[in-house]
């Protein structure tokens, strides 16, 4: 993936497409210091992480720039989610998670924690975990 963005990378800045070039710089950047942290290279499940962490923060933004109402921001951030989720295994939606939680047997009367624990790998890099959650936590009411 790494290698993916910086062909990007250089794509955006021969195109002179500033908004694509600032997000995939941010997030080399990301990668490049996940990997110096953990001393070797990145598996594609660390990536989908690092991706998703940057997706998060941008989504953040947006809620931010929305409380305030700043339509300058709003415009910019949502270009930036779309550039992101570009990069991102296409997201399950809460009808295919629900439908995972309970083929896997995760029931009323269990422990959250171990409810959690069954699905996450499940759906880890394909869905976000608040809504994961959300969902396991209905299903074991």
């Amino acid at each position: 993936m790494k290698h993916k963005i910086t062909q990007d990378l250089f794509t955006a800045m021969r195109d002179k497409n500033k908004v694509k070039k600032g997000v995939l710089t941010l997030v080399k950047s990301a990668l490049t210091n996940a990997e110096k942290e953990k001393g070797t290279t990145l598996n594609e499940a660390e990536e989908l992480a690092v991706l998703q962490k940057e997706l998060k923060q941008t989504r953040q933004s947006v809620a931010e720039a929305e409380k305030w109402g700043r339509e300058d921001i709003l415009t910019l951030e949502n270009q930036k989610i779309a550039i992101l989720e570009s990069y991102l295994p296409k997201m399950l939606s809460e009808a295919e998670i629900r439908e995972l939680v309970i083929a896997n047997g995760v029931m009323s009367g269990m422990n959250m924690g171990e409810a959690m624990k069954i699905v996450k790998p499940l759906v880890s890099g394909k869905a976000d975990n608040a809504l994961v959650a959300s969902i396991v936590k209905d299903s074991i009411q």
